[in-house]
């Protein structure tokens, strides 16, 4: 008798790598959050005082930030699970929004002068539309998963 395993398959080395810059990112949203207190806004004006531009360049961040936040924090979340599932389809589906998302904003800043409130609300962006793709997309594999196959020999 044969003991059944376990596949212990390895996964693709791009899942890693972007469950790593999901994570990465994740923590990079996370750490102004702890140290100020919920209020990012306040803790860049303090941390990046000395560069800063005058306009008052964190101006109304904390409502985007935040949302960001959540967003980023589901997305990672719904990112692992669909690895730990092995689902490959549904993680590309995840990470295809927040890429796009990224790719605009950093090409789109001004980094000698950057609106943060932009590149954070383009990134909120990004972060839902893979939210609700992969969302759409599950249910849609569910759906599509309890239908009946269709028979060859059937003509209509």
């Amino acid at each position: 008798m044969m003991a059944m395993t376990p596949s212990r398959t390895t996964l693709p080395k791009w899942q890693i790598v972007a469950i790593a810059c999901l994570a990465v990112a994740w923590i990079g949203l996370t750490v102004p959050l702890i140290l100020g207190g919920g209020d990012a806004e306040a803790f860049f004006k303090h941390t990046f005082k000395a560069y800063a531009r005058s306009s008052h360049p964190y101006l109304s961040l904390n409502a985007t930030f935040g949302q960001l936040w959540i967003a980023h924090s589901c997305l990672l979340i719904f990112s692992i699970i669909a690895m730990a599932l092995r689902k490959a389809d549904l993680f590309t589906v995840l990470i295809v929004g927040p890429t796009i998302a990224v790719v605009v904003a950093v090409l789109g800043a001004s980094w000698s002068d950057p609106d943060w409130i932009v590149i954070t609300s383009v990134c909120l962006i990004g972060c839902l539309v893979g939210l609700v793709t992969g969302g759409g997309y599950c249910v849609y594999d569910a759906c599509m998963g309890k239908a009946e196959p269709r028979n060859a020999a059937d003509s209509r």
